[in-house]
């Protein structure tokens, strides 16, 4: 009886020591508490002047896979999902956010505020404002 309940007990404490290890949740990680902008960012509103750009596209969204480096991936209605990488920078002061991505030969180069996990990007392109809002996912 008791080499049964010591072997029990040798199995549940090998349980609590691997359980936590196999599956940790991403709001614990140590990334989560030290750099917890990285993750992925939706566009919620993206206008060209009058024109509302998210009818055009099931989805807008930038990744910012590590501390570096970016993913800015989209998906026109009648096309192919398609993406490209930048990369970026935060000031963990100011919480400024600072991307560089090159797309058809252009370098585009943003610096935007992120405040309670969303950001708005706001440029000029072809004399009309161009607005996006992103929000984390």
């Amino acid at each position: 009886m008791k080499r049964k309940l010591l072997l029990v007990c040798v199995v549940l404490s090998l349980l609590l020591l691997i359980l936590p290890a196999c599956e940790m949740d991403a709001s614990g990680s140590v990334k989560s508490l030290t750099k917890p902008y990285i993750g992925e960012y939706e566009c919620v509103e993206a206008r060209l002047g009058e024109t509302d750009l998210l009818e055009k596209y099931e989805f807008i969204k930038i990744t910012l896979i590590d501390d570096k480096k970016m993913e800015i991936g989209f998906k026109p209605k009648n096309g192919s999902q398609r993406s490209f990488e930048g990369e970026y920078s935060v000031d963990s002061e100011t919480r400024e956010f600072t991307g560089e991505a090159g797309m058809l030969g252009y370098k585009f180069k943003e610096k935007v505020k992120i405040e309670n996990g969303e950001f708005v990007i706001s440029k000029i392109i072809m004399s009309k404002p161009l607005i996006m809002k992103f929000k984390m996912k």
